[in-house]
């Protein structure tokens, strides 16, 4: 007979599905016997060899398979990389969701535009509230971001408090909000931390973060000596910049216009809540921007990233329906260039110079602090919470690891400070760390309605197509008698130019030549004879050229 263990004897499970490794999708399963717990749900913007995808989630089907014991997903912040994936994981399974203010209006908008919301059971939840997941007692403690009601959130399990930052720095005097609530920590972890799990991105950089306060002078000055219009590009969620550039505005005797659907969302939002003070005198439309003098106009938008359909970049290219770039236009660029993102940074810059403007970056002057801890803020929450074990979590391995050290530092044991990567289940109990087994966790490409995971054949096809091109292979096949007629015909897109094209494929349509025949002779059924023909022409055209492109068999019946 087997005996059913306590639940103080079973082992707390930690699986993260996105956020180790990389900035982006972060998504952290939480686990302790039946019962499952999400913190966060985002996405990853998609880099350069992610051709024509939209956006990256994580893989779910962990919890898909285990869906009757997944109780609830628990939001810290509003940012993208933590709410974006929401509404693919509620597409596909019901739980409760509960969210600070700020981030439950933006959730409740995705949910909305994705036809979901009607089904979905949306929770608001403040600060010092302690919410039941299961077995499980969740409380939210605030923490100062880049965005308001962001906040960390601490889970009470058997084995003792596990604590999940969230994004975070130490603000003291933050442009909007409260700062991070430092003596509610203190509190939460006043019988001791089995486990914390802490921001990582600015793990590698000494000192403490700056206050958003910072940036006022830099922008207020540059708008200050600006001769005509400014045009200040941010994130749409950087609140705080939107209410310094409004605060410019009005000191300066200027008026502003919000540009960009996500900006625009965002504004209305923050003012609904309380968090933007702008009068309603100071707004005005892109349409009406055009009617005053250009020294009286602020316009603030998106596309600080390069973004191909952000509101600058398409300034950039003279394609925005409302805003031209004109001479002796500042343009004050309020952020700083995600790894990833500084060809498509640096190509809108180049093409607004060309345009006569004037380009401001955080290089000239500051326009930018960031959201994220240092080591100095890093080292206050580790010592402040004194955690048993210590996991670094939301950054690239090299972050993590810089993190992970510091924690050892501070006087966390050596094997008690693991550095997990996506997918790794870790088990803890009071005695022992160990990573036990691996689940499937990679990427999801979205483009649209389409899901593809990574070992599916679209986004491979597509960078093949982007580095090499595509050669289709068109035959007139007669199936009764079981033969080709006439020869193939090839053409090619992004492979060779036209006037090289002839000749090379008069030589490929030889060396398909015994291919063909033997499509008659053996009785080849399709699928290897398309086989054979994509062999040979990618073989033939490789020796001759250097470059593998596409190759696509097409057939005509007749």
């Amino acid at each position: 007979m087997t005996t059913r263990r306590s639940r103080t004897e079973l082992p707390l499970r930690v699986l993260p599905l996105g956020g180790l490794g990389e900035i982006g999708k972060n998504m952290m399963v939480i686990e302790y016997g039946d019962d499952i717990v999400v913190v966060d749900a985002g996405v990853l913007f998609p880099e350069v060899d992610m051709p024509g995808i939209d956006v990256v989630i994580p893989n779910m089907d962990y919890l898909i398979e285990n869906a009757d014991r997944v109780r609830a997903i628990l939001i810290t912040h509003g940012h993208e990389d933590h709410i974006g994936a929401v509404p693919h994981l509620l597409n596909r399974l019901n739980i409760p969701v509960y969210a600070p203010r700020m981030a439950l209006e933006l959730i409740r908008q995705k949910l909305k535009n994705a036809k979901l919301l009607a089904d979905a059971e949306l929770n608001r939840v403040e600060p010092g509230e302690v919410v039941q997941a299961g077995g499980l007692s969740v409380e939210w403690f605030e923490v100062c971001h880049s965005i308001p009601d962001a906040c960390g959130i601490a889970i009470d399990t058997p084995l003792g408090k596990v604590i999940h930052t969230g994004d975070f720095k130490i603000d003291h005097d933050p442009m909007i909000g409260e700062p991070s609530d430092l003596k509610q920590l203190a509190r939460i972890a006043g019988d001791g931390v089995f486990l914390l799990m802490s921001d990582s991105t600015y793990a590698e950089e000494e000192g403490a973060s700056e206050s958003d306060r910072a940036v006022t002078d830099g922008l207020f000055r540059a708008i200050a000596e600006a001769p005509a219009r400014v045009i200040v590009s941010s994130f749409a969620s950087q609140i705080a910049r939107i209410q310094i550039v409004a605060d410019a505005a009005e000191a300066f005797g200027r008026k502003l216009a919000i540009v960009g659907r996500s900006m625009i969302e965002n504004t209305k939002l923050a003012r609904e809540l309380g968090h933007l003070r702008i009068p309603d005198d100071l707004l005005i439309t892109p349409a009406q921007a055009d009617s005053l003098p250009d020294s009286r106009v602020i316009i603030m938008t998106t596309g600080s990233q390069g973004e191909p359909s952000s509101g600058l970049v398409r300034m950039s290219r003279d394609q925005h329906r409302e805003v031209s770039i004109q001479e002796d236009d500042t343009i004050i660029l309020s952020a700083n260039t995600i790894p990833g993102n500084e060809v498509g940074v640096n190509d809108s810059i180049n093409d607004l110079v060309q345009l006569g403007a004037r380009v401001i970056t955080n290089r000239q002057t500051m326009t930018h602090v960031s959201g994220h801890a240092r080591r100095e803020e890093l080292r206050m929450v580790i010592n402040l919470t004194r955690p048993q074990y210590f996991i670094p979590v939301h950054g690239e391995f090299r972050m993590l690891r810089a993190h992970a050290d510091l924690a050892v530092d501070q006087g966390v044991s050596p094997e008690n400070s693991i550095v997990l990567t996506d997918g790794d289940v870790l088990e803890l109990t009071a005695e022992s760390a160990e990573i036990v087994d691996q689940e499937v966790a990679g990427h999801i490409f979205v483009h649209g309605l389409g899901l593809w995971d990574e070992a599916g054949n679209v986004v491979v096809e597509r960078r093949s197509l982007a580095r090499e091109g595509i050669v289709t292979v068109s035959l007139a096949i007669d199936r009764k008698n079981r033969r080709v007629v006439g020869e193939p015909r090839l053409v090619s897109m992004g492979f060779v130019h036209a006037a090289d094209a002839e000749s090379l494929f008069e030589d490929t349509k030889d060396e398909l030549q015994p291919v063909l025949e033997r499509f008659s002779s053996e009785r080849l059924e399709w699928n290897e004879f398309e086989d054979l023909i994509r062999a040979t022409v990618g073989r033939y055209l490789t020796r001759r050229t250097k470059r593998r492109p596409l190759v696509i068999p097409v057939t005509i019946d007749i």
